[in-house]
């Protein structure tokens, strides 16, 4: 079989013989052909620990007052980089040995303190990225090799294929003159269709959601790269009903996320933040209390009045905190288009909840405040966008910083300064810290 036939035959291949894996010669860059691997059904069976106590995030109670936050109780330390503008946005981050490589999508890049950013030369289209919520690349420290999540559409179903690509060591990778294609890299680790979204969590992991008799979502079933199953993690969810014609709506907001070395993930109607522990073995993290502002499952599948009802719409954390942001929605005895430029009774509110570990307490932080206080250098207030390997960031434009941060000529201030006097108005600013 030529090289260019068994490349048109290589997605049928996999999908009659289950997942398999695509190896080529680094250094020549040959397609040869490797054994198909049938995947393997569950390894474990879950173990849920009840000994573990979770942490209570007591959101009703937080609601009822606003507290402003210092930054310096959830981070020692704060980083800036210029990122590039909008016509590339930051879609995705990854910690690196040195530095953090984002996805200014579709373009790859690595940012170091006080170096100028170095593409990482994986040549895609902004079609080629998968576009699922959660992480689209992950970084080994160990090996120093990328893995990105891809798609491509194969040419004999017409349909999408989603698989991860493995790239070289990083270091050779920023060495090459010429850039690495999706389709000729070395290894490339093809999906079996899935009837739920896939979640990569790390280069040797990945996650699929489980739903119920009703189509909701209650749990989750983590994967090898190779395909086997290794066990399926149940959440305690809300008693549900058929969903029938319903549309998705901003309820349903569902987390899976790597903490540590700990997969956790939290499911729409469901009060629990789960961590797994090991291969089999998972507990209960954190429990959110939103009292009598919780919005049931049936309320929300039904199309019940959620008026004062409040539900959560992002989730990150890092060692010291974890972050929530909360939806509200509002009351208003409105008519007609007569009442149209009327004030609503009680306006919809976005809220910001900071649950601190050390002391087990829960704030709200004040709508004006925008973020948690930056007492470490005097800049933005700070709210987290995403996480990555315990460092927590947001993205701004560059032109906000500017305008809006008061230099008061302190000495934390000296190495902001110098960033505000050599940054672009046009960039946008990866603002990170731990």
């Amino acid at each position: 079989m030529n090289k260019r036939l068994f490349l048109i035959l290589l997605p049928a291949l996999l999908s009659a013989t289950g997942c398999k894996q695509q190896k080529a010669s680094e250094t020549k860059g040959t397609i040869t052909e490797v054994e198909a691997h049938q995947p393997l059904p569950p390894q474990y069976t879950a173990h849920y620990d009840k000994s573990v106590t979770p942490g209570r995030i007591d959101i009703e109670k937080a609601l009822a007052d606003s507290v402003p936050v210092n930054l310096s109780k959830v981070a020692s330390s704060i980083e800036y980089f210029m990122v590039g503008d909008d016509k590339y946005p930051i879609t995705d981050v990854v910690a690196t040995n040195e530095g953090f490589i984002a996805l200014n999508q579709p373009k790859l890049y690595l940012y170091r303190k006080g170096m100028k950013r170095k593409r990482v030369g994986l040549k895609t289209t902004y079609g080629n990225w998968i576009n699922v919520p959660g992480s689209k690349i992950s970084f080994d420290t160990v090996t120093t090799r990328l893995y990105a999540h891809l798609k491509r559409i194969n040419q004999e179903t017409g349909y999408g294929e989603e698989y991860i690509a493995e790239l070289p060591p990083l270091d050779s990778v920023l060495a090459r003159v010429y850039y690495l294609y999706p389709d000729s890299l070395p290894n490339r680790y093809f999906f079996p269709p899935k009837s739920s979204l896939i979640r990569y969590l790390s280069p040797d992991k990945y996650a699929t959601q489980k739903e119920n008799k009703d189509g909701i979502d209650e749990g989750i079933t983590l994967f090898h790269l190779n395909g086997d199953t290794i066990c399926t993690f149940t959440a305690g969810i809300d008693p549900t009903t058929q969903r029938g014609q319903y549309l998705f709506q901003p309820p349903f907001f569902d987390k899976i996320y790597r903490h540590g070395d700990q997969i956790t993930f939290r499911l729409s109607f469901c009060d629990t933040i789960y961590r797994i522990r090991d291969e089999q073995t998972y507990y209960p993290a954190y429990v959110t209390d939103f009292g009598k502002l919780r919005l049931t499952a049936i309320e929300n599948i039904q199309g019940k009045d959620r008026k004062n009802k409040a539900w959560m719409t992002a989730l990150e954390e890092n060692a010291k905190a974890l972050f929530v942001r909360t939806y509200k929605e509002g009351k208003s005895t409105q008519s007609g288009w007569l009442d149209a430029n009327r004030e609503p009774d009680m306006p919809s509110e976005e809220r910001q909840i900071v649950y601190l570990k050390s002391s087990g307490q829960t704030f709200a932080l004040p709508v004006k405040t925008q973020g948690l206080t930056n007492d470490l250098d005097g800049g933005l207030p700070f709210w987290p966008d995403g996480q990555t390997s315990g460092y927590l960031y947001m993205i701004r434009p560059a032109k906000e910083l500017k305008t809006k941060i008061k230099l008061t000529g302190s000495s934390k201030q000296k190495e902001l300064k110098a960033f505000l006097d050599s940054v672009d108005e046009k960039q946008n600013v990866m603002i990170v810290v731990k």
